[in-house]
């Protein structure tokens, strides 16, 4: 086995999201489940890729191909067959980039992602390449694997990366991408994500810039996220736009982990290759593969996505040890990114917005989460930036992102700086109303709100330890603007709101 390390330079951009189709494997019933790995879409045909067990072992293959039907049905629409085209399709040789991530969050252990890895090696074969990132908001570890040697000490020589920080998903992936376009490859590539958390760190590209990247390189964009964090929606959109799928397990169990990527690796090597009409287009799609010769079958429910964004965006930059205000190195290169950012972008200002844990109740969280602002602003200026770009507030304990703290990567995870953009077109000025005691009046209230022609939500918090439900209106561009319908409400409507 040959390894190597190699970087690459990360290209800054400021992009947005669009949609595309979503794909949701569901339950099959046949002993011989099927497995999507990849599906093409044109006006005119689809492609899919799947595999079953039995191609991983050609000798077991039956004679002649099986018959594949294709049932699609458009939401109350009957269901209608599609003629299939099938054909066994076997790439010689892959270069696969498995991106994985070790932020704070990720509870993969090394002895578990050393097995990940080794089973992964031994899918290779002699023409296949595997290039293994681990990141956080940078890639910490880069290095590449040949199937024409293999031995298993090489992987031992690979370091793995401790879970800390922050996990900048997207940055990674867009480097990645850069990285094939800067160095074409006679083999077709393929990027595997592995993520265990939400992209709260990307704040210099988004998934749309990525989704198009990928599309014009026709590199596939595969994501196996683990855990409760972050959108789905977002990584199914990510994923489908690109040809690739999108898996989902509750928690990052290693045999399952592994069981998937083995699988899916397995499945671009050698699969069915299916072809039929495109189905007419609608809202909610299911699609019925089925081959009764294998016994294999498998559904896809294909839906237009909503992504779910928060309503002003922030990103979390720097995470911070109990009690402490210290930014540790770790962080440098986010801080120093949002910097050049500022610098060249005089126009452009932020909000800094400082956290801190339940564990740091004593210490008068909302002091602590201030200076923690406080301490990155001041880095901030030392790197260029200007002192009209930069606001600073604090939440103090109000906002976990974890509400009960159970591993001290939660605690960690809590006691965290967060910016956002302040630009008109983000409509980022909101004015805060107030509060209510439960979920159903804080609904309600928004209801209310809603009905009066505003643009209305609640967001939970805690307060001295006890949850509550702040009342906010959003939509408006300048602060100005805030300031002026707050004061209004104040003189028709008796109320506290001010400006947020």
């Amino acid at each position: 086995m040959s390894t190597g390390c190699w970087l690459w330079k990360r290209q800054l951009h400021k992009l947005w999201i669009s949609g595309g189709l979503l794909l949701l494997p569901l339950l099959a019933a046949a002993q011989n489940p099927a497995v999507v790995v990849r599906l093409e879409r044109d006006p005119v045909q689809w492609k899919l890729w799947v595999t079953v067990p039995h191609l991983w072992n050609l000798a077991a293959l039956p004679s002649g191909l099986p018959r594949w039907y294709a049932e699609a049905l458009c939401e109350s629409d009957t269901p209608r067959l599609y003629p299939v085209s099938t054909a066994i399709a076997t790439v010689p040789a892959w270069e696969f980039l498995l991106c994985i991530d070790r932020s704070e969050t990720a509870t993969l252990s090394a002895s578990a992602l050393r097995a990940l890895l080794s089973a992964l090696v031994r899918e290779l074969r002699p023409n296949d390449r595997l290039v293994i990132i681990q990141y956080r908001y940078t890639a910490e570890s880069l290095c590449a694997v040949s199937g024409s040697e293999l031995s298993p000490s090489a992987l031992d020589t690979i370091p793995i990366v401790p879970p800390a920080g922050v996990a900048a998903p997207l940055h990674i992936v867009q480097g990645a991408l850069e990285y094939c376009r800067q160095n074409p490859s006679q083999r077709p590539r393929a990027i595997f994500l592995l993520t265990e958390s939400a992209d709260h760190a990307s704040f210099l590209t988004t998934a749309d810039e990525v989704a198009r990247t990928a599309q014009n390189l026709r590199i596939p964009i595969l994501v196996l996220h683990c855990g409760m964090l972050g959108y789905r929606s977002f990584w199914r959109t990510l994923a489908i736009r690109t040809g690739g799928v999108y898996t989902w397990l509750s928690t990052a169990e290693p045999s399952l982990v592994i069981q998937k990527l083995v699988w899916t690796l397995r499945g671009l090597q050698t699969h069915y290759e299916l072809s039929f009409p495109a189905p007419q287009p609608c809202k909610f799609l299911q699609l019925r593969l089925q081959a009764k010769e294998l016994e294999a079958t498998t559904s896809l429910l294909l839906e237009e996505p909503t992504i779910v964004e928060p309503l002003a965006k922030r990103y979390t930059i720097c995470l911070f040890e109990a009690g402490d205000t210290t930014i540790a190195p770790l962080y440098e290169p986010s801080l120093r990114d949002l910097a050049y950012w500022l610098r060249a972008h005089p126009e452009d200002t932020i909000e800094l917005i400082g956290h801190s844990s339940q564990h740091e109740a004593s210490r008068d969280p909302a002091r602590l989460g201030l200076h923690r602002a406080q301490a990155v602003r001041q880095r901030l200026l030392q790197l260029g930036a200007a002192p009209a770009q930069i606001r600073i507030r604090s939440e103090g304990n109000q906002q976990p992102q974890f509400y009960f703290e159970q591993r001290l990567a939660h605690q960690r995870a809590n006691q965290r700086l967060e910016f956002r953009w302040l630009r008109p077109s983000e409509l980022p000025y909101e004015i805060l109303l107030g509060t209510e005691p439960s979920e159903e009046k804080a609904r309600r209230t928004v209801e209310l709100w809603q009905q009066r022609g505003y643009s209305a939500y609640y967001e939970p918090i805690l307060q001295r330890g006890e949850p509550l439900y702040r009342i906010k209106l959003w939509g408006f561009a300048t602060l100005q603007q805030a300031r002026h319908t707050a004061s209004l409400l104040r003189r028709r409507h008796a109320l506290p709101a001010r400006p947020w």
